[in-house]
């Protein structure tokens, strides 16, 4: 393929056709069948394709009242509003015709461009800058049928096209394996951590009534919060594997020397008595990487004052651990752990909000490293789980069970091991991810050099 093959020439709006999604939410609950004619919503497109393992779907009948958002195979679909602008798919043949929802637009392409070449224009940096350049017109982005008209499309001879998805698609598939290495790797981690301290998890048992229905004795629940699941079959077998471990045992409180809850401070606008305040890059459970440790984005992170009286009480240091007591979401337990690191300190004076809480371990007992690596392990089991209430949508992490959880304690020799394992595989698996997206990046811009020379 030389530069020459690949000149493109520029086609305006008049190669697309764009219809709106329906305004407003025209769907309920009740019209979601387990039959029918599939549903397309933002979080079926943001992987690139459609994605049809949570796809609803609704009657036929309900299905031609709502016209104006059919879409059919290899319609491209583009999402068009907030902090999902931006992402794109083809509607597969064989689901044969679907419908969209308020926040995405279809897209018929002319016959000089194909549909997955449109797709990956959009994912370009060409089609992004233009998405963004249209759709930043306020503080919640936003594309219309005219804007999305808008966007300039550099078309190549329809040979050449199917040269470029080929390409791309080779880069897509090599991605995605390396991002399965990455998740096996992540998986292997609690597999060897359980493995080494002597836990056995139960199976879990079918999702049915019988397995659902257990008995508790009144005196476990009696003067304690009345949760079904933290009483159920699978509960207790949880917490039983734990306790069954053959290596030593102790209470989490035990090994606490130092707790304090976090601070969301003041606004870096507020005026204050600079004296009396110091800004901080204050941690949130957004920073909490649920494969890793603290994910601090440069773009996101956030600044407040946290007065010097309450910085002082926080008494932030190296390996102190962090712990998300509020938040959650419906899929996920509240509980998640990180542990701070000289360096994150050593480069920001770092506080936590009122949603984090920090704790400090006796070192003489057990290895920070250790006990990170172990929580992290409990929660990914789902332990956390039945240590929460949730009030308001929010999960709010029940402190007091929290702290009078189980931890499996080896020496401080067979500690180091396991954290020291851990630690390697956990890199492993963030350096596999990180040449994933690489490669997958030079791809994208080698592409676009072709395209545009």
């Amino acid at each position: 393929m030389t530069n020459q093959n690949f000149k493109a020439r520029l086609l305006h709006k008049v190669t697309l056709r764009v219809v709106d999604g329906p305004f407003g939410t025209q769907l309920k609950v009740e019209d979601y069948k387990d039959e029918g004619v599939p549903v397309i919503r933002v979080s079926n497109v943001r992987a690139g394709e459609v994605s049809e393992d949570k796809l609803v779907k609704i009657s036929k009948e309900k299905h031609k009242q709502l016209r104006r958002s059919k879409v059919l195979p290899n319609d491209v679909l583009l999402t068009k509003a907030g902090a999902i602008l931006g992402y794109s798919a083809v509607f597969p043949e064989h689901l044969k015709e679907g419908n969209i929802t308020s926040h995405l637009v279809t897209i018929t392409c002319s016959p000089e461009i194909l549909p997955h070449y449109l797709k990956y224009i959009f994912h370009s940096s060409i089609g992004q800058k233009q998405i963004y350049r249209w759709g930043n017109k306020s503080t919640r982005p936003e594309l219309n049928t005219q804007e999305v008209k808008k966007i300039i499309i550099p078309v190549l001879p329809l040979e050449q096209q199917k040269k470029i998805i080929n390409i791309y698609h080779k880069a897509i598939n090599e991605k995605k394996k390396k991002e399965n290495e990455t998740l096996n790797l992540l998986k292997s981690i609690d597999e060897y951590l359980l493995k080494e301290l002597g836990i056995t998890l139960p199976k879990k048992p079918l999702n049915n009534i019988k397995n659902r229905m257990f008995k508790t004795g009144w005196q476990k629940v009696s003067g304690n919060r009345f949760d079904p699941k933290r009483y159920s079959k699978q509960s207790e077998n949880l917490i039983a594997g734990i306790q069954n471990s053959p290596q030593r045992k102790v209470f989490l409180k035990s090994l606490v020397i130092h707790s304090v809850a976090g601070d969301w401070g003041l606004d870096i606008n507020e005026t204050v008595n600079a004296k009396l305040f110091n800004k901080c890059l204050v941690i949130r459970a957004t920073e909490f990487d649920n494969d890793y440790n603290l994910n601090i984005e440069n773009s996101r992170a956030k600044y407040r004052l946290i007065s010097k009286i309450k910085f002082k009480k926080l008494d932030i240091k190296p390996d102190d651990l962090l712990l998300e007591k509020s938040g959650g979401s419906p899929d996920q337990p509240v509980g998640r752990i990180a542990i701070l690191e000289k360096e994150l300190l050593d480069n920001n004076t770092i506080a936590y909000s009122n949603f984090i809480h920090k704790f400090r371990v006796n070192t003489d007992e057990v290895l920070p490293e250790f006990l990170f690596c172990f929580l992290k392990t409990i929660h990914n089991i789902k332990l956390t789980d039945v240590m929460q209430s949730q009030t308001n949508g929010i999960r709010n992490l029940i402190m007091r069970e929290y702290w009078n959880q189980t931890i499996i304690l080896p020496n401080k020799t067979k500690q180091k091991e396991i954290a020291d394992t851990v630690y390697k595989m956990r890199a492993e698996a963030k350096q596999t991810e990180f040449e994933a997206q690489q490669g997958f990046e030079q791809t994208k811009k080698e592409i676009e050099k072709l395209i545009l020379e």
